[in-house]
């Protein structure tokens, strides 16, 4: 329906246009042989239809012009918003790390890595996606049979129950993400599942973000985040938290 509208504005515009300028010369020909008021009458709107054939395409310009400020406003908005996003994002999480690089007394220092975590988690389940958005931390063990077992989350209600071991299909999927430094924006798993996703077990959520927590060589674990429906979370919101995962990443490396 907006297409159709957007179509006819120009057309309609055109149209004006048309009887202005056909309503100039006509008037000029019929004025030539009147007299009194009828010539009066046909000068006036001589005078008026050479107006509005000039007036009708500068309103059009000025209109266009407007639809083009309009969308360069809209743009700068959008740019001026996530980058409001991204300070409310990494401001505190940046402090965080600044207080525990200077922290010299080493218990000290760990309790401050330990609160990075939850710190973490609740900024991105408040600050990254829509509402009733949940974060959840997985931490990779150190075992002779890897897994990413579930240590904390926070946002929605409802904590996660998925253990990924290895040896597994949805294990070996995420293990590898892991290891391998990626990250996987799935937008819907219904219809587009990751590796190893078991549809028949019931889930509160319809999109997801998982993200790999490592710094060098070494890998921590796995941060995530989910929404209620399909679309909810984009490719914004996977470079957010990611950045959040290279900034927790950063703390767990001071222990």
């Amino acid at each position: 329906m907006t297409g159709t509208s957007a179509e006819k504005k120009p057309r309609d515009g055109a149209w004006v246009l048309l009887v202005f300028v056909v309503a100039v010369p006509v008037a000029a020909y019929f004025a030539k042989d009147a007299t009194g008021k009828k010539a009066a009458w046909l000068v006036a709107a001589q005078i008026a239809a050479t107006a509005m054939a000039f007036l009708v395409p500068q309103v059009r310009q000025i209109q266009a012009r407007r639809r083009e400020a309009s969308s360069a406003q809209r743009e700068l908005a959008a740019r001026t918003e996530t980058r409001a996003a991204m300070n409310d994002v990494l401001d505190p999480i940046l402090r965080q790390l600044g207080r525990i690089s200077s922290e010299q007394l080493e218990p000290a220092r760990k309790e401050l890595i330990a609160a990075t975590v939850p710190f973490v988690l609740h900024a991105a389940s408040n600050l990254i996606g829509p509402d009733r958005s949940r974060a959840c931390w997985f931490e990779l063990t150190d075992e002779d049979s890897a897994r990413l077992v579930p240590q904390q989350h926070a946002g929605r209600s409802g904590s996660p129950r998925t253990t990924f071991a290895e040896g597994t299909a949805a294990g070996d999927a995420a293990i590898g993400m892991v290891l391998n430094g990626e990250n996987r924006l799935c937008e819907d798993i219904d219809a587009d599942p990751p590796p190893g996703w078991d549809n028949g077990k019931t889930r509160d959520y319809k999109t997801f973000i998982s993200v790999s927590v490592a710094a060098g060589d070494t890998a921590y674990g796995m941060l995530t985040l989910d929404a209620l429906e399909p679309g909810d979370l984009n490719n914004d919101d996977l470079h957010l938290l990611s950045l959040m995962a290279a900034a927790l990443a950063a703390a767990l490396a001071r222990a």
